[in-house]
């Protein structure tokens, strides 16, 4: 029988909760208006819920650009500048690899992209890591659905995709994220 090679990725997300209190105290004791995941760490605040969710569609898109920088051919790459995470709260349709957006209907009450946090993302042995603390104000809705995008540096953090949508989950009912919580999605990107 002939060797037959495979490649595959998949992504595993992590989606760590703080509440309002735990939000409002990291905020007093750091004195930032907008603590990220690594600030509730340094102060010892353990998320009152941590949820995953696994797999992923790479986008075309996505598989065009990965391949793309594989031979020098251009596009700009995953960088803590250039990268968001974004949720949005549509219940259908299924991720598709055509897909260029989220399925959520515009605006930021159903949709958000947050730019990654401090030294994301991180590469290490073909994993791939990007993080994103989306604070009181921003992502309160239901989360259903993920997707990682790729703008042209320096991304902000806003209700429209970028360039390109390198992948996208959907189905993921991870709840309802309000007003005053703190809620970090990490997805880790694994390449094999």
């Amino acid at each position: 029988m002939p060797a037959v090679e495979l490649a595959r990725a998949t992504t595993h997300w992590l989606i760590d909760r703080f509440d309002a209190d735990q939000t409002a105290w990291v905020q007093r004791r750091s004195r930032l208006a907008a603590p990220c995941a690594a600030d509730f760490a340094r102060f010892g605040v353990l998320p009152y819920e941590t949820t995953e969710v696994h797999g992923n569609l790479v986008t075309t898109a996505g598989l065009s650009r990965l391949t793309s920088l594989l031979i020098a051919g251009g596009g700009q790459a995953i960088t803590n500048t250039s990268a968001r995470i974004g949720v949005g709260n549509a219940t259908s349709p299924a991720a598709a690899v055509g897909d260029t957006n989220l399925s959520a209907s515009a605006g930021s009450a159903n949709r958000w992209f947050q730019i990654m946090d401090a030294s994301y993302p991180q590469v290490s042995a073909g994993v791939l890591t990007l993080k994103a603390t989306l604070g009181t104000a921003d992502g309160n809705f239901a989360w259903n659905e993920f997707g990682i995008d790729i703008g042209t540096p320096t991304v902000a953090s806003g209700a429209t995709v970028n360039a390109t949508l390198f992948n996208h989950k959907t189905s993921i009912a991870q709840g309802t994220k309000v007003a005053g919580q703190t809620w970090a999605a990490t997805a880790t990107c694994t390449f094999s």
